[in-house]
């Protein structure tokens, strides 16, 4: 198979307090999905699942025209493609913005809404290094800084599907020359790629793979 890292994002706010247009929709995901729909309390939970069903299937669609396949979990909860063993994914929501990559090799996606207020003190202290709360604090936006590291750090769990297997407090995250790497418990994953996505308004996500891959990103509409 050809070597290949796609990523799509789109907006599923016209889902948010509108049960028709989900119910609509329903019938696109799979079972599994559309009772967990069904069993999600807020308005907003349900969109999210519904739209994380729905890019899933456009991301296949339009990277590999994929239109029938099986999702499985791995025994951490990582989804796979039962059906297409040599195809990976990984699926990451934030605000009213789902993603998904898609590529020949793991991977693992995550977005963060830079808008929104994180508890960055607490969630530093408890996960993140002295070196890097400092240069969060003295960034010119640390809410934004905060939302870099943190990406870095889910997008690099996902990858390895593993789950809570993996400690985020033993991740150090590093910038030699502007270009992201991961340290575990203080040994440099050389097997973790990372692309930064910054033409996400709002956002900041991360894409990590295992090997290296060029990255395309493309908007959709759900």
């Amino acid at each position: 198979m050809e070597k290949f890292c796609k990523t799509y994002y789109a907006d599923f706010s016209a889902f948010i307090e509108n049960e028709d247009l989900i119910l609509s929709r329903m019938g696109e995901v799979d079972e599994e999905r559309r009772a967990r729909i069904e069993r999600a309390r807020y308005a907003h939970t349900k969109a999210e699942l519904l739209a994380g069903g729905l890019i899933v299937k456009a991301a296949l669609s339009d990277a590999l025209g994929i239109a029938d396949f099986k999702t499985e979990k791995n025994e951490f909860g990582k989804p796979y493609l039962a059906s297409h063993p040599d195809v990976f994914f990984n699926v990451s929501h934030s605000g009213t913005c789902v993603i998904c990559t898609v590529s020949d090799v793991e991977c693992g996606v995550d977005i963060e809404d830079a808008g929104a207020p994180h508890e960055i003190m607490a969630m530093a202290q408890r996960f993140m290094s002295m070196l890097e709360m400092n240069a969060m604090m003295m960034s010119e936006d640390p809410n934004r800084a905060f939302c870099r590291l943190w990406t870095l750090r889910e997008s690099y769990v996902k990858m390895r599907g593993r789950g809570f297997d993996i400690g985020l407090s033993t991740l150090h995250c590093d910038f030699h020359r502007g270009k992201a790497s991961i340290l575990e418990n203080n040994v440099v994953q050389t097997d973790a790629h990372f692309h930064e996505l910054r033409g996400i308004p709002g956002y900041v996500a991360s894409v990590c793979t295992k090997e290296e891959r060029d990255n395309t990103v493309k908007k959709l509409v759900l």
